[in-house]
């Protein structure tokens, strides 16, 4: 645990402010009057950013080496975060989510490569289901520090900030030398589908699926009038099933095996979206002055109208 305590440390502090921002982003950018499909397009910069880091971020590690380059990175970071309340406006913030995906994504490939090089082959499972852990544990604990001032947004992405300036202390402080950088790998998407084209397409899907989720789910729940502080709660508890999920997969592919988990997940996965849709066609407009209502499982009946305009 030690040779990679520093790693760790320096991962939870990073988590915590980038989950903050994330969510924080999405609030703000609905207070501030942006269309949802701006808030969309904005929180889609990040996730572009994040695919095109992948082709620079080898790059410069074997240039700066990893602990220059986790630097320059969480810097890049910070000061981001500090430009989203200093310039509002949704073209600068596409901008910034871009150049923090790419950032972000950087900073991961340093962390996993070097728990990659640290981890002998015998503990490499158990020193990635503990990154995992604090990977997941971090963002989930950044939604909480919404609680801190829900009136002072400015405070909120100084935090962020902050905390992305601190995840430098632990790396940069660390007398343990960096890992040696080998040659670049030759590989390719068309050697990846050729080798595993189902988790290929796996992946694709569920990254549509995830990246929607993560950049939507804080403006809904606001637009339903969630206060900042219950946005981080559903959030949290969210990511916290997201962590406890594996539990419950690693059981079912004990009994259906790896070949069949894949038709199961489709199988619920298939039931609950036809359950959504089946609620979606079951929810009535019922009008009462100039504001909408939506009531679900009620038909907009003349008794029911009457009942709301009274």
């Amino acid at each position: 645990m030690r040779p990679i305590g520093a790693i760790l440390a320096s991962v939870a502090l990073l988590q915590l402010g980038s989950g903050l921002l994330n969510t924080l982003l999405a609030v703000t950018a609905n207070e501030q009057g942006f269309s949802t499909a701006r808030i969309g397009v904005i929180m889609s910069g990040f996730f572009v950013g994040f695919a095109c880091g992948i082709f620079i971020s080898g790059r410069l590690i074997r240039r700066m080496g990893h602990i220059r380059t986790f630097a320059f990175c969480a810097a890049v970071c910070a000061s981001i975060a500090l430009l989203h309340s200093l310039w509002v406006d949704p073209w600068a913030w596409m901008a910034l989510r871009f150049l923090y995906g790419l950032s972000l994504v950087t900073l991961m490939t340093v962390t996993e490569s070097w728990l990659n090089a640290r981890a002998e082959k015998h503990e490499r499972g158990r020193v990635f289901a503990m990154y995992m852990v604090v990977n997941l544990g971090g963002i989930a604990l950044a939604q909480q520090l919404l609680r801190l001032s829900p009136g002072e947004l400015l405070v909120l992405f100084s935090v962020s900030a902050i905390l992305s300036c601190w995840a430098l202390l632990p790396i940069t402080i660390s007398s343990r030398s960096q890992p040696h950088i080998p040659e670049r790998a030759k590989s390719s998407l068309k050697k990846i589908i050729g080798f595993a084209p189902l988790a290929v397409a796996t992946s694709a899907l569920s990254g549509l699926a995830m990246g929607a989720f993560w950049a939507m789910a804080p403006l809904y729940a606001s637009k339903l009038g969630f206060g900042l502080s219950e946005v981080g709660l559903l959030m949290s508890l969210t990511i916290v099933g997201a962590a406890l999920a594996p539990l419950l997969v690693g059981l079912i592919m004990n009994l259906v095996g790896p070949q069949g988990m894949p038709v199961y997940m489709a199988v619920v996965l298939g039931l609950l979206a036809t359950y959504a849709i089946y609620q979606v066609r079951h929810v009535s407009v019922l009008t009462a002055g100039g504001q909408a209502h939506f009531e679900p499982m009620a038909q907009s009946s003349h008794e029911i109208v009457e009942m709301i305009e009274r």
